[in-house]
């Protein structure tokens, strides 16, 4: 842990990396209980849980780098 955020590349792949973490799992927590609110079958969320797991992710980075051109592109 004493080598986290050495310099400003490790400190931008650390929050891209944390972002599509979260957002991949927020992500697929949310697709997945919306399709068991509205009945959807086990076998139709299993096939949909990779996609939308990918999904969650690449918003997650896409976010980060919205945010990054927010605060220092603009």
């Amino acid at each position: 842990m004493a080598l986290a955020g050495v310099g400003p590349l490790t400190s931008a792949i650390e929050t891209v990396a944390t972002a599509v973490a979260a957002s991949t799992l927020l992500g697929s927590f949310a697709v997945g209980a919306v399709g068991l609110l509205t009945g959807k079958s086990r076998k139709a969320l299993a096939a949909r849980a990779l996609t939308d797991g990918y999904a969650g992710g690449i918003l997650g980075a896409v976010a980060v780098l919205l945010d990054l051109f927010l605060r220092y592109g603009g």
